[in-house]
């Protein structure tokens, strides 16, 4: 018998279980699935800064530089001085960043065309229309949050 549960529930699930896929899928390449947007958006801006790979990823500049600090580690990414402003560091793949980040690619294209074989094109974009209205759902309440708290702070 299913268990009846809430979206929000529902939604930390598949989040969970993605999670589990993520790190068993990239566990050779000794990276963790939080870092895939890095190098998704790297991939797309190769030599921004890393306030702008921040406001990109919506993530803290701290969270960033652990991620970055990790990915150098490994060998993935290099940072480089900014010529005309030395006060800031650009963010560049190395050939073995590239090389991983191709092949990270090409895996996800692959699971993605997995996962839609469950679905009927009908499924997928009732799916795709009911994720981004829990997106937007999400956005309207962090706001409301964000506008009740200052309001808190400002009486």
């Amino acid at each position: 018998m299913k268990k009846c549960e809430g979206i929000y529930s529902l939604i930390g699930k598949v989040n969970h279980k993605s999670a589990i896929y993520g790190f068993e899928l990239l566990k050779e390449q000794n990276l963790h699935p939080r870092q895939m947007p890095l190098l998704i958006h790297l991939g797309k801006c190769e030599g921004c800064t890393q306030k702008e790979l921040a406001d990109i990823m919506q993530v803290k500049p701290p969270t960033l530089n652990v991620m970055i600090g990790r990915m150098e580690k490994n060998g993935y990414i290099e940072k480089k001085q900014d010529e005309k402003d030395s006060r800031k560091s650009r963010i560049y793949f190395t050939e073995k960043g590239r090389s991983i980040s191709e092949e990270c690619h090409k895996r996800f294209t692959m699971i993605q065309q997995k996962i839609e074989e469950y679905f009927t094109k009908e499924e997928r974009e009732e799916l795709d229309r009911l994720l981004n209205k829990f997106c937007d759902c999400l956005d309207k309440q962090t706001e409301i949050l964000k506008k009740e708290r200052k309001e808190k702070s400002d009486a």
